[in-house]
């Protein structure tokens, strides 16, 4: 009799205090959640996110585009919550968080996905990566701006163009596909992917027996390589105890979506599942269309998403990037916090006000000014706030005279050859 095995471990890592990750692991719904935002906010937005998602757990659909519907409904309903706690909490404000949750009905599986956490299937030795990274990096990839190699090192790489509790509308990639004895299905955050290479993830799963041994070395690898973030694992095995499944030592192919452009994407998956952006198609239109029909609607999907990323990267305004970084700069006469990254591509600002302080930047000493006229990095939303409060001010207006006066004194004595050391 056929069953599936499901386990999944998270790890706060080596370097974070707090682990922000969220795993949602029930009987027939999965997610993994990676919350953004400092302070325990983003644990708080990872958390919410789930619970539209478990609500789901053990109901019974009518048909895969209900089902499907269901689970893009609940990813929706996750957005609205995280929005609203951040909107009501200013504590959590600028929280959000990644969702890659995954619905499973008898052999038919289900996955919903906004954000950089991934879903991969491995499957007769291919190695696949379901879903597409919403970032900043993949968009330049994406673009032939950078390369992949590029990209695993670039410093914008946890910058993310879609995420969770974000704004009041998101967007949601969702597909559908019939799994098959041998399959296993891992859903990860990029505090795995972020380290660890493809290969050496594939080959885990491939070669461990154990699914709790597979996710406990997995997360091994991740902290062995330094374990920069909270490491999330989710695997689920779709297991045939009658067919011989041990481990094996096949050569392994891997299917990126990194350089999904370059690739007839519908046709590889055509043996795996109809990959749309509004649920899947129906049996008898699959038969109908055929591959034809499958290939005209991968590239679709992939032109109105490339369309998606650049029309919200240029008209998204406030609700644009949400970020991962912060750093205290200037707007106006006014020392704020930005969220998102410190730099413009071409007309288009990275970053925006997450807060306003107090402090004027005629409030800050002089010599302090052009640092924070070039933007000063902090950790996260705290790390910020505590830039701010550590500013060097001037005491009064007689102050800052004074140290001008000394300053051009100086400057004069240099001018007149006279020695500025008056015990030399």
């Amino acid at each position: 009799m056929r069953r599936l095995v499901a386990t999944g471990d998270s790890h706060v890592g080596k370097v974070r205090k707090g682990n922000e990750d969220a795993l949602l692991l029930r009987d027939s719904v999965y997610a993994v959640a990676d919350g953004m935002g400092g302070h325990l906010a983003g644990e708080v937005a990872s958390a919410t996110a789930l619970e539209p998602v478990e609500q789901l757990d053990g109901r019974i659909f009518q048909d895969d585009t209900t089902a499907v519907t269901a689970l893009r409904d609940a990813v929706v309903a996750a957005n609205e919550r995280v929005s609203r706690l951040a909107q009501e909490n200013p504590d959590y404000r600028g929280m959000g968080t990644t969702l890659t949750a995954a619905l499973v009905e008898g052999r038919r599986l289900h996955v919903a996905h906004v954000g950089d956490s991934r879903a991969y299937l491995l499957r007769d030795g291919q190695f696949s990566q379901l879903t597409d990274d919403h970032t900043l990096v993949q968009h330049l990839v994406d673009e032939g701006q950078i390369t992949r190699e590029e990209a695993a090192h670039h410093p914008q790489r946890s910058v993310v163009t879609r995420a969770i509790g974000v704004s009041e509308d998101v967007d949601v990639d969702s597909m559908s596909l019939e799994l098959v004895p041998g399959d296993q299905l891992l859903l990860c955050s990029d505090g795995l992917t972020g380290v660890v290479e493809d290969e050496a993830i594939a080959r885990t799963l491939l070669e461990t027996e154990d699914p709790d041994a597979a996710v406990a070395t997995l997360i091994e690898l991740a902290n062995a390589a330094g374990g920069p973030d909270n490491i999330t694992v989710l695997l689920l095995r779709y297991e045939d105890p009658d067919a011989d499944q041990g481990p094996s030592g096949r050569t392994i192919a891997i299917s990126s979506r990194v350089e999904s452009d370059d690739r007839n994407w519908a046709g590889e998956m055509g043996r795996y599942a109809s990959l749309t952006r509004g649920g899947p198609l129906t049996p008898e239109q699959q038969d109908e269309e055929g591959r034809s029909a499958g290939a005209i609607l991968g590239r679709a999907s992939a032109i109105v998403i490339a369309i998606a990323v650049i029309g919200g990267l240029m008209f998204g305004g406030t609700q644009f990037l949400l970020s991962r970084s912060f750093f205290v700069g200037v707007d106006g006469n006014q020392v704020v916090v930005f969220e998102g990254v410190n730099r413009d591509i071409g007309p288009i600002e990275l970053y925006r006000v997450a807060e306003r302080s107090e402090v004027a930047l005629d409030d800050v000493q002089q010599w302090y000014r052009p640092q924070l006229q070039a933007g000063r990095p902090a950790a996260d939303l705290g790390d910020a706030r505590a830039l701010i409060r550590n500013l060097p001010l001037r005491a009064t207006e007689d102050d800052d005279e004074d140290e001008e006066a000394d300053e051009e004194d100086a400057q004069d004595g240099l001018d007149d050859g006279a020695d500025p050391d008056p015990d030399a």
